[in-house]
C-alpha cells in the first residue's frame, strides 16, 4: 500500500475525521485477536500436561520474528520459513523431552493417524503427547498470520489463524466464545483492512455484518462433524445426580461433582470364585477439574495380556440386571468369553468396554490374573520404573507447591514407593470424614480436598492420592468401577449402584499395578447400609434381587483384598493393567462437556424424556446473541446485495402500484415495458433512444404489439412535454399489465 493511501482521512462528521493509519492499528490489533483465540485453547492444555511457559514463550518469538522479517523477506520465503518454524517447534520438543527424531521419524505414521483422529472429533488431551501438539502446532500460524499482516495483506493473514482455530473446532477443544472472538477478530481484521485501502468508505460496514454472520455460522457448524463417541456410560440406568452416573458418566471422561445420591438398584451380578472390586475405568489425565482417560481404544482380539509375575487365575461371570453401558471386571482380566467379547473394545490401560449397551439378562465371563500381593515383596520392588510408567506421573500445572510440600511431609518417615503409598492413603483415612453432601470446590481439587475441605467421597479420596503419590515420582492412576458388593452366596455377589465406588492403583516393578483405597471404610459402610435399608423401608423396586432380601448387606469393606492398607496382609487384586506396548504412542481424552457441580448430564436420565411435550429449549446469552449477529447478517446481505430493491422492482414489474403523480406513473409503466421488451427480444442499446428502439423492434420483429406506442408517447410527453393526465397514465399502465401476463410464462422459462 502506498504512502498516500495511508495518509488519506475520511470525515466522519463535520467536527473530526479518523486517520486511515488507525484503521492499519484495528487490523493489527484484530489478527492479534484472532491469533489469542487459538493460543487461548492451546493453553488451556498446556495447563493440564505442562508447557505453558514455553508455549507463550514460542508465541512472542513468533511475533518478533515476524515483525523483524516482514519488512525484509517475501511472502514465499516467509511462507518455507513457517514450515521450517514448524519442523523446529517439533523438534524442540522432542529434544528437550529427551526422544530422538530417529524415533519421531519411525512413529511419523502414527502422528499422521492422530491428526486425522483430531480432525474427526478427537480432544487434544486426549492424545498422550499433548503438549507435542501445543508447542509444535502453535508457532506456524503466528507467525505467517503476523507477517503477512504486517505487509498489508489481512485477507491471506487471516487464513492461518482462522485453519488453526478451525482445527481446534473440529477437535472439539475451541468453545463457542473462542470461536465467536476468532471469528470477530478475523472479520475485523479482514474490514477494518478494507477500510484502510479504500480509504475508509463507512459504506463498507454492511461487508463486514455479513462478514461476521457467514464465517460466525461456518465456524459453529463444523462441530457437527462425525466423531468419536463421548455419550454417556450409563444412559437408561442412572441418574446424573448419582455417584455412578458421576464418576463413569461418558466413555473417556471421569467427572468431579458436587453432592451425589446413592442408587440402591441392583446393576449386575457376580459369580466369583473370589471377592474383588469390580473395575469398569481406568483414568490417568487429571485436569485439575475431572479425570480423562488419554489414548485409543482398540477393539479385543482375544488377548488382554497378562501380569509380568505370578498370578492366580481367577473366573467371573457377570449378568447385567438393567442396561450397562460398562463391564465390570476383577482386575486384571486377560480374556472375554460369551457373545458380548465380539462387540468390545479395550482402553490402552486394558480395560474392556462394550461397544454397546449391556441388556438386562446380558451376561459374559472373565478370565482375571489375580497377583498375591506381599508388602515385604512390595517394599523391594524399587523404583526401576518402565518407560510406560512416566505416562502416569502427569500434574497440572494448577498444582500448589504447598500441595507437594504436604506430600513430602506426610510421607516423610517412608522409605520405599509402597510405604509412601501408605502413609498417603492412612493419612487421608484419618484426616478426612465422609459425606456425599459436598460443594463442588473452584480450581484444582485435590488442592482444595487436601486443604480446604473437612469432608467429600471416593471420587475426592482416591484423585487427591493419585496427586499425592505423583508429586513423590510414585506412577498412580484413578481407577472405577464397585465395591464388591453384597454376598448372597458362597460365590455370588449382587452389585448395587450405591456401590459405585472410586480408588486408587500404583505401579510397582515386576508386580503392576496394586490397589490401594484412601476412602474411609466403616463411614461410607454405614452411609450405604442406611441408604440401602431405607430404600427398602419405602417399597423402593428393583432395590433387591430373590437371593439378597434377606442376606445383611456387606459392600466389601471388608474384603481381605481391599481392606485398611495398615494391615501388613492385605492383598490387591490387581496386577499388572496394561503391557508396556500397548501404552505408548496413543492419543487420549474427550474433555468437552465440563460438568455443573452437580455432576454431569446423561442423556435420557433426568426425568425428561426426548418426548415429553413440555419440554423447552432455555435461550442462553449465548444463543440469542448467534441469533442477532445471523439476523444483522441476513439484513447486512441483502443490502449489500440490493436484494431488497430487487426484490420490489420484481413485484413492481408485475403489479403497479397507482401513485397520486401520473407522470410517475407513466414513467414507471415504460420501464416495466422496457424491461419487457429486453426478456422478449433484446436490451436497448446506449445509441437508442426509446422512440429509435420501438422503431427497430417493429422492423426486426412482427409480433410486437402496437400498444406498445402508446405506453412510449406517454412516458415522452411525462418527461419532456406538458404531462399526462390520470386517463392516459392508466391507460400506460393497464396496457403494460396486459402485456406482462400475456409474457408471464416466457421470462418464467427465461
Amino acid at each position: 500500500m502506498s504512502t498516500d493511501a495511508r495518509d488519506r482521512t475520511i470525515g466522519l462528521d463535520a467536527e473530526g475525521t479518523i486517520d486511515a493509519g488507525t484503521f492499519r492499528v484495528l487490523a493489527l490489533g484484530c489478527i492479534l485477536v484472532l491469533t489469542a483465540s487459538y493460543v487461548s485453547v492451546l493453553r488451556d492444555v498446556t495447563r493440564v500436561v505442562g508447557g505453558t511457559g514455553t508455549l507463550l514463550l514460542l508465541v512472542v518469538a513468533m511475533l518478533v520474528a515476524a515483525t523483524v522479517l516482514a519488512e525484509t523477506i517475501r511472502p514465499r520465503t516467509a511462507i518455507g520459513a513457517t514450515a521450517i518454524v514448524v519442523l523446529f517447534g517439533f523438534w524442540y520438543y522432542f529434544s528437550t523431552a529427551g526422544v530422538e527424531i530417529g524415533i519421531v521419524l519411525a512413529e511419523l505414521d502414527e502422528l499422521l493417524t492422530d491428526v486425522a483422529a483430531l480432525a474427526t472429533g478427537l480432544p487434544l488431551l486426549r492424545m498422550v503427547a499433548a503438549d507435542v501438539w501445543a508447542l509444535g502446532f502453535a508457532p506456524g500460524p503466528v507467525f505467517l498470520s503476523w507477517y503477512l499482516a504486517l505487509r498489508g495483506r489481512y485477507d491471506l493473514s487471516v487464513v492461518p489463524g482462522g485453519l488453526a482455530l478451525l482445527f481446534l473446532v473440529l477437535t472439539g477443544d475451541a468453545e463457542t466464545p473462542v470461536v465467536l472472538l476468532g471469528t470477530l477478530g478475523a472479520v475485523g481484521a479482514i474490514g477494518f483492512g478494507e477500510l484502510e485501502r479504500r480509504g475508509g468508505s463507512i459504506a463498507q460496514a454492511d461487508l463486514f455484518a455479513v462478514l461476521v454472520a457467514v464465517i460466525v455460522v461456518l465456524s459453529l457448524s463444523v462441530t457437527f462433524v462425525p466423531g468419536e463417541s463421548s455419550g454417556p456410560a450409563f444412559s437408561g440406568q442412572a441418574d446424573a445426580g448419582t455417584l455412578e452416573g458421576t464418576i463413569d458418566f461418558a466413555s473417556q471422561q471421569s467427572a468431579i461433582g458436587g453432592d451425589v445420591e446413592l442408587s440402591p438398584e441392583v446393576r449386575f451380578t457376580v459369580e466369583s470364585e473370589r471377592p474383588s472390586y469390580w473395575r469398569t475405568g481406568v483414568y490417568d489425565r487429571f485436569t485439575g477439574e475431572e479425570w480423562v482417560r488419554s489414548g485409543h481404544d482398540r477393539g479385543y482380539n482375544g488377548n488382554l495380556g497378562t501380569p509380568p509375575g505370578e498370578y492366580e487365575a481367577v473366573t467371573q461371570r457377570v449378568t447385567a440386571e438393567t442396561a450397562l453401558g460398562v463391564m465390570p471386571t476383577a482386575p486384571k482380566p486377560v480374556a472375554i468369553e460369551g457373545e458380548i467379547a465380539q462387540s468390545t473394545t479395550v482402553s490402552v490401560h486394558g480395560q474392556p468396554r462394550p461397544e454397546e449397551q449391556l441388556r438386562e439378562g446380558d451376561s459374559y465371563v472373565v478370565q482375571s490374573a489375580v497377583v498375591e500381593r506381599d508388602p515385604a515383596t512390595l517394599r523391594t520392588a524399587g523404583t526401576d520404573y518402565p518407560d510406560h510408567a512416566s505416562d502416569y506421573l502427569q500434574l497440572p500445572e494448577s498444582t500448589s507447591s504447598q500441595f507437594e510440600q504436604q506430600a513430602a511431609e506426610v510421607t516423610g518417615d517412608a522409605e520405599t514407593p509402597y510405604d509412601k503409598a501408605v502413609a498417603i492413603e492412612s493419612h487421608l483415612r484419618s484426616s478426612k470424614d465422609y459425606s456425599l453432601e459436598v460443594d463442588r470446590p473452584e480450581g484444582n481439587v485435590a488442592d482444595e480436598f487436601l486443604f480446604e475441605m473437612e469432608e467429600g467421597y471416593c471420587v475426592y479420596f482416591a484423585t487427591t492420592m493419585v496427586q499425592m503419590l505423583r508429586t513423590e515420582g510414585i506412577p498412580a492412576r484413578y481407577v472405577t468401577g464397585y465395591t464388591t458388593g453384597q454376598q448372597v452366596d458362597d460365590d455370588t455377589y449382587v452389585v448395587r449402584g450405591l456401590d459405585a465406588h472410586a480408588w486408587v492403583e500404583v505401579y510397582f516393578p515386576d508386580h503392576g499395578w496394586v490397589a490401594f483405597d484412601p476412602t474411609p471404610g466403616d463411614a461410607r459402610e454405614e452411609v450405604h447400609t442406611d441408604r440401602l435399608q431405607q430404600a427398602r423401608e419405602d417399597g423402593q423396586e428393583n432395590v433387591d434381587t430373590d437371593a439378597s432380601e434377606d442376606v445383611p448387606i456387606d459392600d466389601g469393606e471388608d474384603d481381605p483384598e481391599t481392606s485398611d492398607p495398615s494391615d501388613e496382609n492385605r492383598n490387591g487384586t490387581d496386577p499388572e493393567m496394561s503391557d508396556p506396548d500397548t501404552t505408548n504412542g496413543t492419543t487420549p481424552n474427550d474433555t468437552n462437556g465440563t460438568d455443573p457441580p452437580d455432576g454431569p448430564s446423561t442423556n435420557g436420565t433426568d426425568g425428561t424424556g426426548d418426548d415429553d411435550p413440555t419440554v423447552s429449549v432455555p435461550i442462553t446469552r449465548e444463543t440469542a446473541a448467534l441469533g442477532m449477529i445471523v439476523l444483522i447478517g441476513v439484513a447486512a446481505g441483502a443490502h449489500r446485495t440490493s436484494a431488497t430493491a430487487r426484490a420490489r422492482r420484481g413485484l413492481q414489474f408485475i403489479w403497479q402500484r397507482r401513485r397520486d403523480d401520473p407522470n410517475e406513473d407513466a414513467r414507471i409503466a415504460y420501464r416495466r415495458l422496457d424491461r419487457l421488451l429486453a426478456h422478449r427480444y433484446r436490451p436497448r442499446r446506449r445509441s437508442e433512444s426509446r422512440r429509435q428502439y420501438l422503431t427497430a423492434l417493429r422492423d426486426e420483429y412482427d409480433d410486437l404489439d402496437p400498444r406498445t406506442e402508446r405506453v412510449v408517447r406517454a412516458y415522452e410527453r411525462a418527461t419532456y412535454g406538458e404531462g399526462v393526465d390520470r386517463e392516459t397514465a392508466d391507460a400506460a399502465i393497464a396496457i403494460v399489465d396486459d402485456l406482462v401476463r400475456d409474457r408471464l410464462p416466457v421470462l418464467g422459462d427465461r
